[in-house]
This record gives C-alpha cells, structure tokens and sequence, in this order.
C-alpha cells in the first residue's frame, strides 16, 4: 500500500540546498540555511514575523500551517532538508492546524494515516519509516499564546544541533487523480437551505469542473478553480447553526471565528481582518451607516460596506496578502434584508464555510437592528478553487455526504422550483397537451401552454426561461412525454407516474 523507500531519491550530506525548499519555495521566507530551527507561524503573516525576529541568522526558515494537511508538506520538506532538528510554533492558531502538527508529533497516525485526535491526513507516498524518523529525530515547541519579545528569546537560546539523518528524502509527489468535465467556464450557481449543504454544492461544482492552475500555496503548486461562483444560502438559522462532523473546522472554532467578520477586533500580525476593515480601517463605521440607512431608507441602494485600501493592498500584491473579501451589499425586498459579498478569491474548501457562517451573522445582526426577517445570503466569488493538497478529502466529503445531505429517498425525490409548479393534462377529443404555469406557493396560474407534440412544447417552455432548476426540468420532459404516448394510443393520463404507464 506504501511506497518503499527504493523509491526516494536520496542524496549524500553536504546536501545540495540550491532548490529547498523543495515545496512552497517561492512564498517561504529564508535565513541561514544553515540553521537548524525553523519557525511554524500558523495564521501570522509570515513576513510580519520576520520583520519581529529581524535576524535572519536566528533560524533557517519561516512557514505558515493553515491546515493540518499541510503537515505533509512540512514533513516533505524537512526531511529533505535533515538539517532542521527543531521547529517553534507560534502565531494565530484559527484552525487547529498547530494543534494537528502536535498531535502528529505525540501520537503519530492511525492505520488509514490520519492523524490521531488531530486534522489531517499522511500522504500513502510519505513511507512508515520517514514518518517514525521524523517524529523521532526532530522536536515541536509548542510557544502559541507567547509573545514575540519571548519568541525572540527562546530562538536565541537554542542550540544547534547537527543533521539527523545522513541522506536526504525526496518523496514521490502526490497525484490525486482527478478528471476536469467539460462546462460554461463562468457562471456557476448553487443554492441550499444551510451553509453545510450549500458547501457540498460548492465543492461539487468545483470537483468536477474546475480547470487546473498554477499556485503558490499548494505542494503540487496546483489549484482547481471555476470564475463567478454564486452560492446561496437560504435558510441558516445562526441561533442555532446546522454544524455537521464534516465541517473541516470545530464548532468551537467557528465561535472563535465569528468576531473576525462581526467586529472590529484585530488579531496582531494578520495581514487584515473582515470586520476590522469594514468597521474601523478607513475611519468610518461602515456596518453602522448601513444600519443608520436601513431605518432611514430601507429601499436605498446604497448599502455597502467595503474592504479595499487600494494604495495599501495593491502595494502588497506580490509581498503579502490581501482582502479576499472585497465588498458588502444589502438589499430589503418583501420586509427581509438580503446580504451579497463579493469575493475577489476564496479557498472554497476551508475559507467558505467559515466566511458564509461569519456573514450570515453578521446579516442577521444587521437585520435585527431594523427589525427586518432574514432573506437569503449569497456569495459571488470570482476566483472559486480548491488547492491540490485538498482534493483526496473533498473526494472523500462527497463520496460519504453529498447525496446524503440531499435529503432525497427513493419515494420523494422532489426540490421546489422558485419560478413555478408546471401542471399537466391531455385532451382526448381536442388531441391536445395542456401545461400550466403556477406560482409556486400554491397561488393561482400565471402561464398556459397547448401543443400537441411533447418536444414543441419543452421548447416554449425552455426557450423562454420559465423553469430555473435542471431537476425540475427534466421531470416535465418526461411527464410532457407520458402524456403524449397517452394521447397517441388513448390511454387517461395522470401526472406522475400511474399504474399504466409507470414504466413509460
């Protein structure tokens, strides 16, 4: 099931370190590559900590860990480079991914090589035998919640050690195989009643279209991305959040999260934060005007709320990182307040999930303050993608949840269309098909259409836009033919399928 270690290039110490790191090159920042400390920054801007060490003679390299799948790389890495004895955690822990790096270190995989009691999962290239000798030979310092004084401190004090191994480690690298669908390229919508069920879709979407790219922060430097992702959730209650086990975060996590995108609060060395940016960075309140308006006049148009420092981001846009989230907008329509957020790009595997919850409380919040009902959320993101380090465990969510979620049954297997219910009957002695169009809460008919021929009227009906979901579609095609083999050789029709004609 592993690979053996005939497998792994190696080569004799002095190693040539020329090309290491052999992953994550371009976006690491380098000391002396001599050292054998590195520093693990989790969510903290990697460059801000260089700029607080400032030595650069103090360690050998400095990385983030956004997740605990990027264990693997550190793994890579490392044992590519034998040098490197100890690594000190330390920055923003938002997603347990130190946690997973610890975890690892003290109690090592489980037999399907995930991580016990931690996230992430042990690629099947990286050997038994590597992954003992890293945990064996190289030591975790675990100095999250310390402060930089006591960071700069502690890398003064420790000692170098030599290499641990006399042969460095190149593994295979890890080749998810994943084939990309034809499709629209642009332009992708999917909509659930729950942030969780919505992701799925997402994710979905993403799998089976999203075209390969080039990037800097996945080991492969692969990235899958479809452009103008709209995602809307329709129904999430945040007293009260529908929280699956498949979330790729913790509850406690999510509660942690929430501040980011609903208040001001700044967490020291990120590059920047949601509410912070729409709340206190440009010296205006932004989600307070929007609530001052939406009293005042909740039929404008103009609320927004946004994040672009222009001059500041544009002059980090190849040194550091960005707002993601771009812009806010509220809408009241029929007594409830719409939210849209304009994403510039999003990790749609870690980053969504939490943004859509984070924005939906804010949403709720907002509407609270004028009295309104909650309308639906929605996320246009240009850049949506999946980094390659992901795709075995979005693989792995789908396969186990997607149709699960669903909530369909062999008996019911049925979504209620926004545009419409479509009713159809036959009439025998005028040789007729008859198809009306009703509002879809039940009210009266608002379109009708006659034809003899099923395939004449699927044409009046699609040509037109009269019906917005492919399931529901589908369906009158099959209905509107039943009901013309029923005309054609005198058989009753009923819709759905009737005993005579339930095999049709």
């Amino acid at each position: 099931m592993f690979e053996s270690q005939s497998k792994i290039k190696t080569t004799p110490l002095p190693v040539d370190l020329s090309h290491w790191p052999i992953l994550y090159k371009d976006i690491l920042v380098k000391g002396d590559i001599n050292s054998s400390v590195a520093v693990c920054t989790l969510w903290t801007e990697r460059k801000v900590v260089e700029q607080l060490i400032k030595n650069p003679k103090l360690y050998c390299v400095i990385g983030n860990l956004y997740s605990g799948q990027g264990v693997n790389a550190i793994i890579r890495n490392v044992l590519a480079n034998p040098r490197i004895r100890t690594i000190i955690l330390w920055g923003a822990e938002l997603s347990l991914s130190g946690h997973a790096l610890l975890q690892f270190m003290k109690e090592g995989v489980d037999s399907k090589r995930k991580i016990k009691n931690g996230r992430g999962e042990i690629e099947v290239e990286i050997s038994n035998e590597a992954i003992a000798l890293f945990r064996k030979s190289v030591e975790v310092i675990d100095f999250r919640g310390k402060t930089a004084k006591e960071l700069i401190t502690k890398l003064k004090q420790i000692k170098q050690k030599p290499p641990f191994a006399a042969k460095a480690q190149i593994f295979p690298p890890s080749e998810p195989k994943v084939q990309v669908l034809p499709s629209e390229q642009v332009g992708f919508r999917v909509e659930g009643k729950t942030v969780a069920q919505t992701w799925l879709k997402v994710l979905n979407e993403i799998y089976k279209y999203g075209r390969y790219k080039h990037t800097r922060y996945a080991q492969q430097n692969q990235l899958r991305e479809v452009l103008n992702m709209v995602a809307v959730v329709s129904d999430e209650d945040m007293s009260e959040p529908y929280f699956p086990a498949y979330l790729p975060f913790s509850k406690e996590e999510l509660i942690a999260y929430l501040p980011e995108m609903t208040s001001a609060r700044k967490i020291p060395g990120t590059a920047y934060n949601y509410g912070h940016r729409m709340m206190e960075h440009f010296g205006v309140n932004q989600i307070d005007k929007i609530k001052e308006l939406l009293k005042k006049r909740p039929d404008s148009k103009k609320m927004i709320a946004l994040t672009t420092d222009v001059e500041l981001d544009w002059s980090h846009s190849d040194t550091g990182d960005t707002p993601c989230l771009v812009m806010i907008l509220g809408s009241v329509q029929d007594h409830k307040f719409f939210l849209t957020a304009h994403f510039r790009s999003q990790d749609m595997v870690h980053g969504w999930p939490r943004n859509a919850f984070g924005l939906r409380k804010l949403q709720e919040e907002i509407a609270q303050s004028g009295g309104y009902k909650l309308g639906k959320l929605t996320l246009i993101t240009h850049s949506a993608h999946m980094y390659s380090d992901d795709f075995k465990m979005v693989e792995e969510i789908l396969s186990d949840f997607y149709e699960q979620e669903l909530g369909f049954t062999p008996a019911v297997h049925f979504t209620f269309d926004p545009k419409g219910n479509v009713v159809i009957e036959i009439d025998q002695k005028a040789k007729l098909i008859n198809v009306t169009l009703y509002e879809p809460d039940g009210g009266p008919a608002i379109k009708s259409w006659q034809g003899k021929k099923a395939l004449e009227l699927v044409w009046k009906i699609s040509d037109w836009g009269y019906i917005s979901m492919a399931d529901h579609a589908m369906y009158i095609g099959t209905e509107l033919q039943r009901a013309q083999y029923c005309l054609q050789h005198n058989l009753p029709y009923h819709q759905d399928p009737a005993p005579n004609t339930a095999d049709l």
